[in-house]
């Protein structure tokens, strides 16, 4: 799957993958390490550690870029607003709603402001209220310089301008 190998989960079967200008087969585990904290992914599966609270999940990335205290909560207060997530941040994961979940996800994708965003069949099943929120986040992303990439259904708002569309035909990537 695509998704995974730019997210450098997978490796791919053949040929180079270049991120952020670097060749990723040529790196080594520090530099690849250094890359992915770049990348934000949200997948189909929720990815959480149930043992742990919905703030912690988000905030995860974070304490393992070793982020400071105080830049932590101040990510925290910026976002959790803009999701509706305050009331639910405390919660453990299993105890949240699918939508929940998914917001949870893609604030924890965002929270470290990556320069790679990769959403996987992020909008099937979002209602339009929350959509329009993302797609501000989205806009506010972009304006910074973030690759948004998303594979399977895009937005049914037009809010956020993809500037390309591409398309595997054949094994090959196409633009439509």
């Amino acid at each position: 799957m695509l998704a995974r190998v730019i997210g450098l989960i997978d490796k791919p079967a053949e040929g180079n993958l270049y991120l952020l200008g670097k060749n990723i087969s040529r790196l080594s585990r520090s530099e690849l390490s250094s890359i992915h904290n770049e990348i934000g992914i949200v997948f189909q599966e929720n990815y959480f550690i149930n043992e742990f609270d919905l703030e912690t999940n988000i905030i995860f990335p974070l304490i393992l870029k070793n982020e400071k205290k105080n830049d932590i909560v101040q990510a925290l207060r910026e976002l959790l607003p803009w999701l509706s997530l305050e009331k639910v941040i405390k919660e453990k994961v299993y105890k949240l709603s699918i939508a929940e979940l998914k917001l949870a996800q893609f604030a924890r994708a965002i929270i470290g402001r990556p320069r790679i965003l990769l959403l996987d069949n992020f909008f099937k099943d979002v209602d339009s209220g929350i959509q329009k929120k993302i797609n501000y986040l989205i806009l506010a992303l972009k304006k910074i310089g973030t690759t948004v990439i998303v594979f399977g259904q895009s937005p049914d708002d037009r809010t956020v301008n993809f500037n390309k569309k591409y398309e595997i035909y054949n094994k090959n990537l196409e633009e439509r």
